[in-house]
């Protein structure tokens, strides 16, 4: 079973820790990451929009950022730890209410598309793999009871919308 340890570090918003922790359990198992420590931050913009100019050296808040532990030099000094996922509260609830969808609904897609980083998925390594993370995406926002045309919007921002 996964080891999730979450933190919210943000008071506006209502953040159900309980609830997260099972549905990352339930992405991780889906995905056969069944022995690792997953680490979950639920932020405010501003401590993100920090985050992302130390990191990234973008100087503005974004959804949702993954922190793998398996890359890099020490990528394999202790394979049990997966990573770091980083979501914005208020960039969440932004969102819910821009596409009516409810903000456990939002938290679940950035869930999924942050673990699936942390695994070695990226769309920006070209349209084959943003193909493979869309469908990947698909496949775990279902499981977690979801439509897949809830998601259209963020998972296929440059479709033109069909009626």
């Amino acid at each position: 079973m996964p080891l999730i340890q979450i933190s919210v570090n943000q008071s506006r918003i209502e953040i159900n820790p309980e609830l997260l922790e099972k549905k990352a359990e339930q992405i991780l198992n889906a995905l056969g990451y069944t022995d690792v420590e997953l680490s979950i931050m639920i932020v405010d913009d501003e401590e993100m929009t920090h985050i992302n100019r130390e990191y990234r050296k973008i100087d503005s808040t974004t959804d949702v950022l993954s922190f793998p532990m398996w890359e890099g030099d020490f990528g394999d000094v202790c394979m049990d730890l997966l990573g770091d996922v980083v979501i914005s509260a208020p960039t969440a609830e932004l969102m819910s209410r821009e596409h009516g969808l409810p903000f456990s609904a939002i938290m679940d897609l950035l869930l999924v598309h942050g673990i699936l980083h942390l695994v070695g998925y990226d769309h920006e390594r070209g349209d084959e793999e943003a193909r493979e993370m869309e469908s990947r995406s698909i496949e775990l926002l279902k499981m977690l009871g979801h439509s897949e045309k809830d998601f259209d919007w963020y998972l296929n921002p440059d479709d033109e919308p069909t009626d």
